[in-house]
């Protein structure tokens, strides 16, 4: 199965005929939906991730190039490319160092960085970082990619192993020449920020703006997994490595400050405005309310969080016996409120299958891959060492090639007259145009039958069967009123999805 790539003619902009979807703003393509899914990796814009703790003096490169061939191969259209602010900081249970480089300020000392390299000069940007930001979007818009570029990192600044999370940071006292000094991401993140720091990040988002405002095929994303109105557990902080749980600001109003400040940006230089995406806050106060700080933003599209009720004081899906939330189990009906990009990284870290991306796709959402598989390369590696905390590269193939599967249906059905209906199916998981067209997906193929509300009409039938990834066409279909009618999959039992479209 090959994919011609569909370049972004202009900017996207939330739909306002079906608002679950992007449309392009302006010229051939405006009018048509826009389904985003991909699989992302910390590393896709940095250098320097690698196994063990520390890491080499010549920090380790991603083949860009090959990353893009790897996601065009599989069918994919979206990059989250990833913002990490630490010059030395660790994850994967510390089985991983990230060392992340460059950095958007150049290094000059006098002195040296935690890292051993020269201190930073915050009032100096380093043409270098932002030259190879603008050339990975523009590769990528080539091929017919979109970019979701992340601003700011909040996971790292507290959740990552200490002390590295703060004192790996470029505005840590030790790591540069301006006597700025952060000592937790309250520094960074909460408001109100010291004058300084706040000037040195708004000049900072302003040069990211400029640098990329031209390219149609862009979105930007605030933070990742910023700090919310909440505190772990002790048994939480010890899993990462702390005496106890720290106490961590709201991040909130400074997300809001951030899609201020890149709105008005645009704005006031005349650019072309972009979606702007808020992510989810970890911890927050309330886990049933997670998401309420995103929908409540300016921000155009959303990656939510698990906001199942089991998993309030404290617990989680990531916990050993947890039950998958239900993002990834039965994901909720994407209402139009705000354009979903559903990321595996807010409820299901580590986890990814064919049905999960199929399920979110025929729930109105847009499926990326927390893809952890790629964190030892792009290519198969064997099996990974029981204490790597990194699952093998072949675990995540059937998510990833789904992916691309829900794309090619996504791309050749009238998706933007199509809304998701949980009762037009006994399945549960329906895209539908009454009348027109029906994407109906049956997430196990054991029970036998299953039943689709139909208007009248003549129907073509295309059945696809998710696990092979085979389609077959049948007998058109004929119904003569408005009924409730009967379908068997023709695969051996297992997943499968129906097609119906008006003849």
């Amino acid at each position: 199965m090959t994919f011609t790539p569909v370049r972004a003619d202009g900017p996207l902009a939330v739909s306002t005929r079906n608002p679950r979807y992007f449309t392009p703003a302006s010229g051939s393509g405006a009018g048509r939906a826009v389904y985003l899914t991909g699989s992302h990796i910390w590393n896709n814009l940095h250098d320097g991730m690698g196994p063990g703790p520390d890491g080499p003096d010549e920090p380790e490169q991603m083949d860009y190039r090959a990353y893009l061939r790897f996601l065009i191969e599989r069918g994919h259209n979206f990059i989250r490319l990833w913002r990490w602010e630490q010059v030395r900081s660790q994850a994967a249970g510390g089985n991983y160092h990230l060392n992340m480089t460059p950095q958007p300020w150049m290094r000059t000392g006098p002195g040296t960085a935690k890292d051993g390299k020269p201190r930073f000069d915050l009032q100096r940007l380093d043409e270098a970082f932002f030259q190879r930001l603008r050339d990975r979007v523009a590769a990528a818009g080539e091929v017919g990619i979109y970019v979701g570029v992340m601003l700011f990192d909040g996971w790292a600044l507290h959740l990552s192993p200490p002390p590295d999370h703060i004192e790996g940071h470029p505005f840590h006292a030790g790591n540069n020449v301006n006597g700025i000094s952060a000592n937790s991401i309250n520094d960074l993140q909460v408001l109100p920020l010291g004058p300084r720091v706040q000037a040195l990040q708004e000049a900072y988002v302003r040069k990211v703006v400029d640098t990329l405002h031209d390219l149609p095929n862009l979105l930007w994303e605030v933070a990742n997994e910023s700090s919310g109105d909440g505190k772990v557990t002790d048994e939480f902080a010890a899993f990462l490595g702390m005496d106890k749980a720290p106490t961590w600001g709201d991040s909130t109003e400074w997300q809001y400050w951030v899609i201020d400040t890149v709105k008005r940006h645009e704005a006031a230089c005349g650019y072309d405005m972009h979606p702007i995406g808020m992510t989810m806050q970890f911890p927050v106060a309330d886990q049933t309310k997670v998401n309420d700080a995103l929908l409540g933003s300016r921000a155009e599209w959303i990656s939510p969080g698990y906001d199942d009720e089991i998993f309030t004081n404290g617990r989680h899906p990531m916990a050993p016996g947890s039950p998958a939330s239900r993002w990834f189990a039965d994901p909720p009906i994407a209402d139009g409120a705000k354009v979903v990009i559903s990321d595996t990284d807010h409820y299901a870290p580590g986890q990814g299958d064919a049905l999960w991306a199929w399920k979110s796709f025929l729930r109105g959402h847009h499926p990326i891959l927390m893809d952890f598989g790629l964190i030892a390369g792009l290519e198969p590696a064997g099996e990974s060492t029981a204490d790597s905390g990194v699952p093998p590269f072949e675990s995540y193939e059937p998510a990833r090639w789904a992916m691309g599967d829900t794309r090619r249906y996504a791309e050749r059905i009238g998706l933007i007259d199509m809304s998701p209906r949980r009762d037009s199916a006994s399945t549960g998981y329906v895209l539908a145009n009454p009348g027109s067209e029906y994407l109906v997906l049956d997430p196990d193929g054991e029970n036998g039958a299953f039943t689709v509300d139909l208007l009248d009409g003549a129907y073509q039938v295309e059945w696809f069967d998710i696990t092979n990834r085979e389609t077959t066409v049948c007998e058109a279909l004929d119904v003569k009123s408005a009924s409730t009618v009967e379908f068997s999959s023709p695969f051996p039992p297992g997943p499968a999805v129906l097609y119906l479209s008006r003849a």
